[in-house]
């Protein structure tokens, strides 16, 4: 099904229907293992714990990553899933919360980083779960090729935009599947003062080799791939900006300060999408293709 002369809040709007009258919406809990992935919480496993249960994930652009991501899984047929594959799965915390929440489905966590491929296995082996492999190549090299869902979150922005794996993706995914690739949007809108964020835009310069493409750009490389567009949108606006600036610059006062920071900033995250959700601008982009059956 393609979008072409469909309006995305319009096509949103229908989508969410469908899926409130035959799906039944899962209860997600991200973050618990956030004190087994974060080597400073591992120093103090009591401490972490407390913290975790009066503040809950502590990382606000995390935070706010895993609330997008949460509304789009909403979106979906996620109950009829069987095989779900995490592409660049980095500590694995999308795989386990999902993972958890659908027992009988078959995840597999795609990482080529050895430190992350290492730490993936420390949580698996940690929380004992039966139904996450963890493949430490890319995706091309995996054998199968009837997932039902692969998923991208922030991965293909670190990827040269001609070797992004759209092609490898369609062809491990069954007829009907689904690809999700979240990114961030190639025009960033910032609130404070650029120079205060000099660091991490130094990063960005290196790391960030292929955020090449806008809304329009992601749907049309989409289509050439192959895929029918199903759902699109643009998330990320300026009060979850704020909240990630705020919760950026908190981290240079201390534990203290950024903890203190933490509630309004997850707030902040919390309300940008009640003002205006979905919407073709703000600093993250997201489309769901679906392989033609």
């Amino acid at each position: 099904m393609s979008n072409k002369g469909i309006d995305i809040p319009d096509l949103y709007s229908r989508t969410i229907l469908i899926n409130i009258l035959t799906v039944v919406t899962m209860n997600y809990h991200y973050g618990r293992t956030q004190h087994i992935c974060s080597e400073r919480m591992k120093r103090s496993p009591f401490i972490s714990k407390m913290i975790y249960n009066i503040f809950g994930y502590t990382n606000v652009g995390n935070y706010a990553r895993s609330r997008v991501f949460i509304n789009l899984l909403d979106t979906l047929p996620i109950n009829s899933f069987r095989n779900i594959i995490d592409l660049g799965a980095g500590l694995g915390e999308f795989t386990f919360m999902m993972a958890e929440a659908l027992p009988e489905t078959k995840f597999t966590a795609v990482e080529i980083l050895p430190e992350r491929v290492e730490k993936l296995k420390e949580v698996v082996n940690h929380i004992n779960l039966k139904n996450v492999d963890i493949f430490s190549n890319t995706i091309d090299q995996l054998e199968e090729d009837d997932a039902d869902f692969i998923f991208a979150v922030d991965v293909f922005e670190h990827i040269s935009e001609d070797q992004m794996p759209f092609h490898d993706c369609y062809e491990k995914l069954k007829p009907g599947g689904y690809l999700l690739v979240k990114i961030p949007n190639l025009t960033q809108n910032t609130i404070l003062p650029d120079s205060l964020f000099e660091d991490h835009q130094h990063w960005l310069d290196d790391a960030h080799i292929g955020q090449v493409y806008d809304l329009a750009g992601l749907e049309n490389r989409f289509r050439e791939e192959g895929f029918d567009i199903v759902y699109s949108s643009a998330t990320d606006g300026i009060l979850s900006r704020i909240g990630w600036e705020v919760g950026f610059l908190s981290k240079k006062g201390g534990s203290a300060v950024q903890l203190m920071c933490l509630p309004f900033c997850k707030a902040f995250v919390l309300l940008d999408p009640l003002l205006y959700f979905p919407k073709k601008t703000g600093n993250a982009i997201q489309v769901i293709g679906r392989k033609r059956a």
